[in-house]
């Protein structure tokens, strides 16, 4: 780290994006001129101190947060959405960027894994409250002292060194969540967990802190895990922690999972290269390749408690039930018509194709797949409804049946034109009609 011990001033005009540098001025001149304290906190310290960008700016403001936020907005132009339980605020500037504003405050957890009860504080109880040493950090934004870092808890040293450390014993008692976040900075920045904090873990697991958090909460930390570039690392590490069995007490990572999970990270990168991956969702994608050991049954109860829809879990269920038929169709030996390829998959979200095809250990069965995703789902048909109803066909399930079958003829190479398609369809109407 480059920068000297006290001071990375220069390091937030070079590495930040200008246009976060111009927020913090704004921040600078805001709180110098009413006379209020306010610091850079958290995890844009953090990845500067690492060298690494960041769009993730959280302003914590002694005493007078919220009044700074509403002040922040307005010359900013920007909109504004306050959280007076938690003494925060989030603001949204034009173009997008958020910041939110915090102020200094100390937690008190009424009961494990319960929400914090909240009330002001000072800077220093407010680092004290955090969940890491490396998230403890905090940069000074008055311009008499810009740039000055106040490290209390050793955050700096351990992110020389490479560590993932608490700041009490208690910190997985009150908020078992910071678990998943232990895994995540690990596997992100490459980091060890401390030994210390190795065993708060094991004993947080093993009286089962878990159950004291809602699913809902839980749904988030994992969110944010399924987002990084690597989460078969995470859940391999979550697994050595024992952290799976508040999904499910008998759910496993294997070896062979393992190996799945990393298939599936790389059929992730290629779809994303292949269509720019909008619309994909990491979370159901990685949640159900995470759940798919477990039984058809179990597996559908599990996508319910971590509210999976309807319609995405119906399929995992179907594609878990149906893997084996799936995969001996696919990469059977000979030519396999278009229209087999087609039918076998149409049904399925390209989250749920993608679990299947990382599992396939077929290249025949996996070449498919990819040429569905790339080719066959986009076919598309030159007739439409609307050259049906001029045949008499009066309008109905019919039309889609006829359709179906003409494009499926299409993708077999057996009609090319539209002359040929209107032609197949009149003649699969006149069949419906006689019989």
């Amino acid at each position: 780290m480059p920068e000297g011990p006290h001071n990375i001033a220069s390091m937030i005009s070079s590495q930040l994006d200008p246009r976060l540098v111009r927020l913090l001025k704004t921040a600078t001149s805001l709180a110098d001129r009413r006379g209020w304290k306010a610091y850079l906190v958290g995890g844009a310290v953090r990845d500067l101190l690492l060298g690494k960008s960041t769009f993730d700016l959280d302003i914590l403001v002694e005493e007078h947060g919220l009044k700074f936020a509403r002040e922040y907005a307005r010359l900013g132009k920007g909109t504004f959405k306050i959280y007076r339980r938690f003494y925060t605020a989030l603001v949204i500037f034009p173009g997008g960027l958020k910041v939110d504003v915090t102020t200094t405050r100390s937690e008190e957890y009424p009961r494990p894994g319960a929400l914090p009860e909240v009330v002001p504080a000072s800077l220093e109880e407010d680092l004290l409250r955090r969940d890491f040493t490396i998230n403890a950090l905090a940069v000074s934004l008055n311009r008499s002292s810009f740039g000055r870092l106040i490290d209390r808890c050793g955050g700096r040293r351990d992110l020389e060194e490479g560590i993932i450390r608490v700041l009490h014993p208690r910190s997985f008692r009150d908020d078992p969540t910071r678990i998943f976040r232990a895994v995540r900075f690990q596997q992100r920045f490459g980091f060890s967990i401390e030994a210390g904090t190795e065993e708060l873990i094991r004993s947080a697991v093993s009286i089962k802190m878990f159950e004291a958090v809602s699913p809902e909460r839980l749904r988030r930390e994992l969110e944010l895990i399924m987002k990084e570039p690597h989460p078969a690392r995470a859940f391999a590490a979550m697994a050595r922690y024992d952290e799976l069995r508040f999904i499910h007490p008998d759910l496993v990572f294997s070896p062979a999972q393992l190996q799945s999970v990393e298939r599936l990270e790389k059929d992730c990168r290629w779809f994303k290269k292949q269509f720019g991956g909008n619309g994909l969702s990491a979370w159901r994608m990685y949640f159900g390749a995470l759940i798919w050991p477990l039984g058809a049954e179990e597996l559908e109860k599990t996508g319910k408690k971590f509210n999976l829809s309807q319609k995405v879990l119906k399929q995992l269920v179907r594609a878990k039930r149906d893997e084996k038929i799936l995969s001996g169709s696919l990469s059977s030996p000979g030519d396999l018509p278009p229209s087999r390829i087609f039918s076998a998959l149409e049904k399925l979200d390209p989250e749920i194709i993608l679990i299947l095809m990382s599992r396939f250990a077929s290249s025949r069965a996996r070449t498919r797949t990819k040429d569905y995703l790339v080719k066959l789902r986009r076919e598309k048909l030159e007739i439409s409804g609307q050259d049906l109803k001029k045949t008499g066909l009066l309008p109905g399930p019919r039309y889609r049946k006829v359709l179906r079958r003409v494009l499926l003829a299409r993708l077999d190479g057996e009609v090319r034109s539209r002359r040929d398609e209107l032609a197949l369809a009149r003649r699969l109407i006149d069949k419906t009609r006689n019989d």
